[in-house]
């Protein structure tokens, strides 16, 4: 870095002279600065331009979705309808009833026995095998304390105690289920039963289950069998009244678990078939210990079980109890015919309804069907908002205010102006061989305004929400054709090829010739509505196979076999108002279209401009330093001057003191 002192010599201040010789070579830098900002402040409008596009487009999607369109709701007679409906584009406005005479259940398949060892009466309590580890200390019953060890006593003792403890109860074991637990009994007829207190220092009483147990009569059972299998140790060591052999898979369904005893736990088995394609959930029942296959569906429908090992032994599953499920029993027709069904989801009871049963009925129950206008009417609020978006947009980019002078950062873009005169006519012509009763938008409410609006007042899409609900109740479907109608291609002479789906682009009627060698290849002719040939292409096909890049925006299905037959499809041209537009609106924001296009071009812009701004402060740094150098050079060459002088002053008065 260089260091310059102003005028030291000269007196000159030679930074400012510099900086005023600079200025007009920095003029056209700035010019070029000030066009920089034109230009991102046109690029930035066109990205919001494109946003508010893009935003249209989405909007505009909802309207070529029938079900968005043409919807139904179910509206049942009362607020306890016994069933919960939802309706689709396809169901048929009317008044209907049913009659549910039966719900769907799930087929079970219950254990036939506790797979747990039962409690050991005579071996310690902390190795009986109860629950839950039983503590030593009391408990009470009927206010008397009774103490209990639970390394020393045996459930036989504990009876023992209770009943030559004076609390004025009998205890005694009972079989419920299978399996013991443990009763009490008044010793006289309505005696009291009361059973724990506050200052018990053992679990006795809960391990049992007889706390809170409820009383029936002079008596009270443990609301559990005492024992129950441990589900998260490996079943080698689970406890189980029948041990597992070995290693093996269990079938369920015809689908294979597999297990090993040493390894997997009850917990993990139950996991494993719940993952699975069985068709069952998998629980086990601690109260009476024993394992539950529910199916997953509804239905009488059987539940299979077998094993290479002994695990569907171990778990009670070979002896188990099978209760199939029953079917749904419904009647549309006041109980004169029954329909059945597996599930209480019924989709073909009524055309285009889903309903799901919750409740039977012992009379028929009355609903209606009928057109569901608010979603359609949102979905075109929408669209509306968002076209007024982008018409409101350019306008304001494209104004001059003449009060101030100042033109609009999109005014004279004629590429602007293009899109806003294409969007309007695209929205004010009408649809292309649509069916239904409506061509235009106007017809059914979207519209500039009524015919004679005062001038101003017709620049943005009006809706008229009454007339478009009269449409939707009217002829849902026609509004839908108007707005979302495609070209139809119709396979009209079978060859070789045996199908055809799809909607053919471009979408003008004519008619397409597709010739085959028989081999598999194939060339597709297109010829318009005169005959002419406007294109051709080429592919292949296998038998029995499809083809969906020959002809664009259609899928070929070839016949089994291929004998050389020519194939004729002929299509007839059809575009809704909105189809038109939203092929408009993919071609501009594509990836080759305009406002991608208008963005690349400015951002070249203004590259190059950043490129000249570097050539012409290059050139501005290299004539700043030219001219450091130069009054450097001055004011070297003054000082030199100023010194001679001093030195001659100095001799002349020398020489004229002498």
């Amino acid at each position: 870095m260089s260091i310059t002192f102003d005028g030291l010599a000269s007196g000159l201040n030679t930074q400012d002279i510099i900086s005023k010789l600079l200025q007009v070579e920095q003029a056209p830098i700035n010019r070029l600065n000030q066009r920089k900002l034109d230009i991102q402040k046109e690029r930035d409008a066109w990205k919001d331009l494109g946003t508010r596009l893009q935003n249209l487009s989405s909007a505009l999607s909802a309207l070529l979705q029938r079900s968005t369109v043409v919807g139904f709701t179910v509206r049942p007679s009362d607020s306890n309808a016994p069933f919960t409906a939802s309706a689709g584009p396809q169901a048929v406005a009317g008044t209907y009833s049913i009659q549910i005479q039966q719900l769907a259940t799930a087929t079970t398949l219950r254990g036939g026995s506790a797979i747990g060892l039962d409690i050991d009466l005579l071996a310690p309590l902390k190795d009986a095998n109860f629950r839950s580890p039983l503590t030593s200390g009391t408990f009470s019953i009927n206010g008397v304390a009774i103490s209990v060890d639970a390394a020393q006593d045996s459930l036989l003792d504990v009876i023992t105690r209770i009943n030559t403890s004076g609390a004025g109860v009998i205890a005694s074991v009972v079989t419920v289920d299978g399996r013991t637990r443990l009763q009490l009994q008044a010793a006289t007829p309505g005696g009291p039963l009361q059973i724990g207190a506050i200052g018990d220092t053992s679990n006795f009483l809960s391990v049992t289950s007889l706390l809170g147990a409820p009383r029936t009569g002079d008596t009270v059972v443990g609301t559990r069998s005492l024992t129950a299998v441990k589900t998260t140790v490996p079943l080698a060591q689970a406890m189980l009244a029948t041990p597992v052999s070995g290693s093996g898979t269990l079938t369920i369904n015809g689908v294979a678990i597999s297990y090993d005893p040493s390894v997997d736990s009850l917990a993990t088995i139950l996991n494993r078939i719940n993952a699975s394609n069985a068709g069952v959930t998998a629980s086990y029942d601690s109260v009476t210990d024993r394992i539950v296959l529910t199916a997953k569906t509804t239905g009488s429908l059987a539940i299979t079980v077998s094993d290479t090992g002994n695990l569907a032994t171990a778990l009670g599953l070979v002896s188990g109890q099978l209760q199939l499920g029953q079917n749904a029993v419904y009647s549309l027709d006041g109980g004169s015919t029954w329909q059945y069904s597996t599930s209480n989801t019924v989709t073909d009871a009524i055309p285009g309804v889903t309903m799901t049963f919750t409740r039977t009925t012992s009379s028929p129950y009355a609903f209606t069907v009928e057109p569901n206008t608010d979603s359609a009417v949102a979905a075109v609020r929408k669209f509306v908002d968002q076209f007024n978006s982008v018409l409101s947009f350019i306008a304001d980019k494209t104004a001059y205010d003449a009060a101030t002078k100042t033109a609009g950062t999109l005014m004279g873009d004629s590429a602007v102006r293009t899109i806003e005169a294409t969007l309007r006519r695209l929205v004010t012509s009408p649809a292309i061989n649509a069916g239904g009763g409506y061509r235009t938008l106007a017809d059914i409410g979207i519209s500039f305004g009524r015919v004679g609006s005062p001038v101003g007042t017709t620049n943005q899409l009006q809706l008229d929400e009454d007339k478009l609900r009269a449409a939707l109740r009217e002829n849902p479907n026609a509004v839908f054709e108007l707005f979302g109608a495609t070209s139809r291609a119709t396979l009209t002479t079978p060859g070789d090829i045996a199908r055809v789906a799809g909607t053919p682009r471009p979408p003008a009627s004519g008619r397409y010739v597709v010739s085959s060698d028989g081999a598999g290849n194939l060339t597709a002719s297109f010829y318009d509505t005169a005959n002419q040939l406007l294109w051709s292409a080429s592919g292949t096909i296998a038998a029995g196979g499809t083809n969906n890049t020959l002809i664009p925006g259609l899928t070929l299905t070839a016949a089994s076999s291929l004998t050389g037959a020519t194939s004729e499809i002929t299509v007839v041209q059809q575009e809704g108002i909105l189809t038109q537009l939203d092929r408009y609106l993919d071609g501009i924001l594509g990836w080759d279209g305009l406002v991608r296009a208008r963005g690349n071009a400015f951002e070249q812009q203004l590259r190059g401009i950043d490129q000249q701004i570097d050539r012409f402060q290059q050139r501005l740094d290299d004539r700043k330093a030219q001219l450091v150098r130069q009054f450097a050079t001055l004011e070297r060459m003054l000082a030199e001057i100023q010194a001679q002088g001093t030195q001659l002053q100095g001799q002349i008065i020398k020489m004229l003191g002498a």
